[in-house]
């Protein structure tokens, strides 16, 4: 035997009607703020006012489609019944969208957090200490002019010619030196080929 479990449906007096027609008309209003601050909003760097209202939107229109949805169940009139499963669709959909924007809020702050704790914060200079004894080496103070622009081999010939060994006494250049400095001379002066 099938039991059907019978619900009591009603039948709306004009008043009633008119009072949840005004309603269904401030759900919308609240879905359509909802929906425009979804599409507005950057997941993860709202305004705090921002986010707090769209936090009381969220519940307002959840505990309004709580609502629709017992209405549906209950009321007598095909047109209203039938707005009603309307705005009961849209009203997923925007949840749906909802849901898409804290997964996107979630996945941006995990990225934010990733990248801050890769990047090395500096200290404040209040909290610096006068001396790093850290590294036991002292970084060389910083430079005000630019070096010139060696190569590699450029610059390993040069401190091969800048080593003890070629510093004359009587504080001369050596014969060598001359030769290096005569070849880089020559080497200035002849176009290098474009790689």
């Amino acid at each position: 035997m099938n039991v059907y479990l019978q619900i009591e449906r009603m039948v709306l007096l004009p008043e009633q009607l008119h009072k949840i027609r005004g309603d269904l008309t401030v759900t919308q209003a609240n879905m359509s703020i909802f929906s425009e601050m979804l599409s507005e909003l950057t997941p993860g760097l709202e305004h705090p006012e921002d986010r707090n209202m769209f936090d009381q939107l969220h519940a307002t229109c959840r505990a309004m489609q709580t609502r629709l949805v017992e209405l549906i169940d209950q009321v007598d009139d095909d047109k209203l019944t039938a707005d009603l499963l309307e705005v009961n669709d849209n009203m997923n959909n925007l949840f749906l969208r909802y849901d898409r924007y804290e997964k996107n809020k979630s996945q941006s702050q995990a990225r934010q957090g990733a990248i801050k704790k890769s990047v090395p914060q500096p200290r404040p200079v209040s909290e610096a200490p006068l001396i790093d004894f850290s590294t036991g080496v002292s970084d060389p103070p910083p430079s005000f002019t630019h070096a010139p622009n060696f190569q590699d081999d450029d610059a390993a010939n040069l401190a091969d010619w800048i080593g003890d060994k070629n510093i004359d006494t009587d504080g001369a250049t050596t014969q060598e030196f001359d030769q290096f400095l005569a070849e880089r001379a020559a080497a200035g002066d002849t176009p290098r080929k474009n790689k």
